[in-house]
């Protein structure tokens, strides 16, 4: 979710107002297109988080907006995150301003409503903001195979695919059946058969596709995106879609995705991308796929592992850094007036906590923490059998 740099933003901002409902058309609409779909749109869904189309945005499990419920969406979350946060969105360019926050935060509040024409109303904001157009060249339809295309969308829709054109003025097609998860499987993957000369984009992400179900994938012939991250598709299944003569992006992120496979489709002339995180590539399979070939861009997530590493280091130092301060504040309470004369909880016998004390006849009392002291203050004699003699 970024600034879109090359264009300006064209529409004004209305204030939000605490007696007036917002408006999606007017409001929201135009400040997602401005600041938030150049990296949660149609070409780019950076967190698998999309938010040109209503049924990306509020899908009805896992949404990232919880409709009437602001505190609890990770959406209003990261857009009220501090400057210099590594997960505020946008995360590039300026953070949104406080007026365009709690516009955010009031539609969200209100149900996060969006109309019928909000899509509609989105891609018009979209052509009037001259985002490039994707322009394919697909081949002519014969005759009878346009109806077979219009009645496989509709049974494609009717078991909960988003099926859509890429763009208006294209016949390219994009499905994506990850919102449904394991309700998709290979079944599915063999209707999509009578979409090959008009099927570009392919998401199958988290389905419960299988190498089966991945042999009808090697037949649609127009595919330039393919997503399977998260199946269980293997090596063979991905030296089949090697063959396809226009793909250009593969997310195997998790899948079974290997040496021999990856390797197949460093050598497509058409490939420019593939994701493999937590695949079963290896550091010399990924070294033999960009010797095969310099341009493509692979990512095998090795900067996430690091990360990880990182962060997993920086809560161990948190943690002893905690733990040295406290064992610090207990040495100088113990050499301050002599400190407590117990090294347990006299209320739950656990270990005193220095931070948590009372004077008592004449001796200092230490406690785990500030409800046991209160009890013991509440009725000394019940823990005074308990005390060093």
């Amino acid at each position: 979710m970024r600034l879109l740099a090359l264009v300006p933003v064209l529409l004004p901002l209305v204030p939000a107002s605490a007696q007036e409902k917002i408006d999606f058309d007017k409001q929201i609409a135009p400040l997602l297109v401005s600041r938030c779909i150049e990296c949660h749109g149609p070409d780019k869904d950076k967190g698998d988080l999309r938010l040109d189309q209503k049924a990306f945005a509020l899908p009805e499990e896992d949404s990232t907006i919880v409709p009437g419920k602001p505190d609890e969406s990770e959406f209003v979350h990261r857009i009220e995150l501090p400057a210099g946060d590594d997960d505020i969105m946008p995360a590039k360019g300026e953070p949104l301003t406080e007026a365009q926050r709690k516009l955010l935060r009031q539609w969200v509040a209100e149900g996060a409503e969006w109309p019928e024409n909000g899509d509609k109303a989105i891609a018009a904001l979209l052509e009037a903001k001259s985002i490039p157009k994707i322009k394919f060249e697909l081949p002519e339809l014969q005759a009878g195979e346009q109806a077979e295309i219009e009645r496989t969308i509709a049974a494609l829709r009717a078991r909960g695919a988003v099926v859509q054109q890429v763009a208006a003025d294209t016949e390219a097609i994009d499905v994506n059946f990850s919102l449904l998860r394991d309700k998709v499987g290979d079944a599915e993957a063999r209707l999509l058969l009578p979409l090959a000369k008009r099927l570009v984009w392919l998401d199958l992400s988290r389905t419960a596709l299988t190498d089966e179900g991945a042999a009808h994938l090697g037949k649609l012939t127009e595919l330039r995106r393919l997503a399977v991250a998260k199946t269980k598709v293997g090596d063979a299944s991905f030296q089949s879609f090697a063959k396809l003569p226009h793909l250009q992006v593969v997310n195997a992120y998790g899948t079974g995705l290997g040496d021999a496979g990856l390797l197949a489709l460093a050598k497509s002339a058409s490939l420019q991308k593939v994701y493999a995180w937590q695949s079963q590539v290896t550091e010399g399979g990924a070294a033999a796929a960009r010797e095969a070939n310099a341009k493509l861009a692979l990512d095998t997530g090795d900067y996430a592992e690091a990360r990880l590493a990182a962060a997993e280091k920086e809560i161990a130092e948190r943690e002893a850094a905690k733990k040295a301060e406290a064992e610090k504040a207990a040495a100088e309470v113990q050499t301050k007036d002599g400190g407590p004369i117990n090294e347990k909880c006299p209320v739950s016998g656990k270990a005193v906590d220095a931070a948590f004390f009372v004077d008592f006849d004449g001796k200092r009392i230490g406690f785990c923490c500030g409800k046991c002291k209160a009890a013991f203050e509440k009725n000394p004699k019940k823990f005074a059998d308990k005390l060093p003699k």
